[in-house]
């Protein structure tokens, strides 16, 4: 009975530092390693892509940047003027901002700008506040100066610069929570090759038609 007994007592032994070795490993190593890493990585990689962007300039003193640009250039067929209009596009988690402006495309000046921000509302609640400049509406604006350049001497890509100051929100300013927002100012626009499509190269030239 005693040799018998101390081999019972030998093969448990034997058995329970098995099982203790593999705990780790099973549980510890294998349940940690893969999926974790491509869980963490994937959790990076997507926060990147919603605060990534390209700074354009300063609006209201606060740097604004932007995740799409492209830029378009027409001859009206009645007019015969040249406009290039470029577009800078920030998406967001919910809607997007736009600043959006127009030169002329032969004296190469900027004459107009477009500009959209997503702003606290009086409720609580955000809205879209539109910022437009135009020359025939200075009674909306009155304080409001813009200028700016474009070189569009690069086929493949335009250039350029602006500034916007004291530019009033268009509509439902009495829904605008800050009184800051009511009134912007951009600073310091600048870019450069930005992608743009001339119509009169696509589809061959309208001035003289």
């Amino acid at each position: 009975m005693k040799p018998l007994t101390l081999l019972i007592v030998l093969i448990l032994t034997l058995n329970s530092c098995k099982d203790a070795n593999q705990t780790p490993i099973d549980k510890g190593e294998t349940t940690a390693s893969p999926k974790t890493a491509v869980a963490t990585h994937a959790e990076s990689v997507k926060n990147n892509s919603k605060t990534n962007g390209t700074y354009l300039c300063k609006i209201n003193g606060k740097d604004w940047s932007y995740t799409k640009a492209s830029g378009i250039v027409s001859r009206d067929k009645k007019t015969k003027k040249r406009t290039a209009i470029i577009t800078f596009t920030k998406q967001l988690d919910k809607g997007k901002e736009v600043v959006q402006l127009f030169y002329d495309g032969d004296t190469n000046q900027l004459e107009q700008a477009n500009i959209h921000l997503k702003v606290p509302k009086t409720d609580g609640k955000t809205m879209t506040a539109m910022y437009v400049y135009h020359p025939n509406t200075n009674h909306f604006h009155p304080n409001a100066a813009i200028s700016g350049t474009i070189d569009l001497s690069n086929p493949s890509g335009a250039s350029g610069n602006a500034e916007v100051s004291d530019l009033d929100v268009r509509f439902d300013k009495n829904e605008i929570a800050n009184a800051n927002d009511k009134l912007i100012t951009l600073e310091g626009v600048n870019f450069k090759g930005v992608g743009y499509s001339d119509s009169e190269k696509l589809f061959g030239s309208e001035k003289n038609d």
